[in-house]
């Protein structure tokens, strides 16, 4: 069984060295079903504003601003607030030596913010560069969408990757069905 993370953000920024909000990873195999594993942190804002410099930008906040307020206290709340070494460092801990691709929702946001916050603290990436997927491709590629996996964007990073990582494994079954994908790797 072959493992990917897939990983998804709340942020303050849509830029790399945005201020991460929210983090929801899930361990789960492409060719599979269900989820392995899953984990949800969340990093201290002023850690990364005051000592990181990382950035929060004016439309974000305004496009946060008309969100409903559950999704803002998820994303803003103070609950289980961790600092952002040690939420990066949890995260590095859940993804080492088991999962081998690192899937986002769209290949430029995310897995590359994390990028980011590792390189930020003086770490690698705890995959490698080429086992970097997008699911927007495979999306476009196998015709599913997002909604396909009964998706209502939550804003609860964990509920997003976790979603997002049930319509890829939709997305591989019918490569696997049409017999263009093998359905171990």
């Amino acid at each position: 069984m072959a493992t990917d993370v897939m990983i998804d953000i709340e942020s303050l920024d849509t830029s790399p060295d945005c201020v991460i909000l929210t983090i929801g990873a899930v361990l789960f195999d492409p060719c599979g079903h269900g989820i392995i594993d899953k984990i949800e942190i969340r990093p201290t804002i002023e850690d990364q504003t005051e000592i990181y410099n990382r950035s929060i930008n004016d439309a974000t906040m305004e496009w946060w601003g008309k969100q409903s307020p559950e999704a803002i206290e998820e994303a803003m709340g103070d609950r289980d607030r961790v600092s952002f070494e040690e939420a990066m460092n949890q995260l590095y801990k859940f993804c080492w030596n088991r999962a081998k691709g690192a899937w986002s929702n769209g290949a430029s946001f995310d897995v590359v913010a994390m990028d980011h916050a590792w390189r930020q603290l003086g770490r690698n990436t705890p995959w490698n560069f080429w086992d970097i997927r997008d699911t927007r491709t495979l999306y476009d590629i196998t015709g599913v969408k997002l909604k396909d996996g009964g998706h209502i964007t939550s804003h609860k990073a964990v509920e997003d990757a976790e979603r997002q990582a049930i319509v890829v494994q939709q997305g591989y079954l019918k490569l696997i069905k049409a017999g263009l994908v093998a359905p171990l790797r």
